[in-house]
């Protein structure tokens, strides 16, 4: 008769072995693996977050900001279709015309500071040279004050182009210093190493923060510039390409109007 196998013996030693390992072991590996397994608390505010990241570079992005939002409700301020072109100014404008009265709406022009209003006194000073010299005075004020309005807009453009590098820059010379001290001190603590790179990182977040929006915000105020132009040359067009032009030729409605007088004869100027 053959013996019992001795596997279900050596199994049941193996396995009592392995029981008293984990009830013996020394307490201090319990703790290093809770500690290993416990996550990292931190109990930095949001203002100390961002002061480690660099208080230069995040100073500048946040002047950098500062300076987007306010370009960009001076932007949506300026180009509402009332402040381009009032109507109430249209209104009074085409009624003195309607009573053929081309001094008051000249004069009124003057003092008004909207767009329409400048394009509005660059046609009248030309309305004697006849049409032609007309649509071009329109055309010329009309594209100056457009200029003017983009270069005003660009500087957001400016803004989402270069926060980012900003950022970017920051979180170079954070890693520097994280890369510096773990040189110095050896890599005594990987958890130490991690968070001074989260903390770097900030400046980058930081510049793409600013960017994004200031990049939105450049196209939306381009559009806004693009439709509050059209419906002022629309409103110029309306008034101007009506005027009775053969009956105006010679009309000075320049605030500093002056008419020359023909040449006189050689002889009467030396005497004179």
């Amino acid at each position: 008769m053959k013996s019992a196998s001795p596997l279900p013996s050596r199994a049941l030693g193996a396995f009592l072995l392995v029981a008293a390992a984990c009830v013996f072991a020394h307490p201090a590996f319990a703790q290093d693996a809770a500690a290993a397994a416990a996550p990292i608390e931190s109990h930095k505010t949001l203002y100390q977050r961002l002061m480690a990241a660099g208080p230069f570079f995040m100073v500048t992005l946040f002047l950098a900001s500062v300076f987007m939002f306010w370009l960009t409700i001076d932007g949506i301020l300026r180009t509402a279709k009332a402040k381009l072109a009032p109507p109430e100014l249209i209104a009074g404008i085409r009624q003195s015309l309607i009573d053929g009265d081309y001094d008051t709406p000249a004069a009124l022009v003057r003092e008004q500071d909207n767009v329409f209003a400048d394009v509005a006194q660059a046609a009248f000073e030309k309305v004697g040279l006849g049409k032609d010299a007309t649509d071009d005075a329109i055309f010329e004020e009309t594209e100056r004050s457009r200029a003017a309005f983009t270069s005003r807009i660009s500087y957001l453009s400016v803004i989402g182009v270069i926060t980012p590098m900003i950022g970017l820059t920051g979180t170079v010379f954070g890693m520097i210093h994280a890369f510096d001290t773990l040189g110095s001190s050896g890599v005594g603590d990987p958890a130490k190493l991690s968070a001074a790179i989260g903390e770097v990182l900030v400046c980058t977040g930081g510049g793409l923060v600013v960017a994004i929006p200031a990049f939105a915000f450049y196209y939306v105020l381009r559009n806004r510039i693009s439709a509050g132009f059209r419906h002022v040359q629309i409103e110029i067009n309306a008034i101007f390409h009506h005027l009775p032009y053969a009956h105006l030729e010679g009309l000075r409605l320049e605030s500093d109007a002056f008419i020359p007088a023909p040449p006189r004869p050689r002889a009467e100027a030396e005497q004179a």
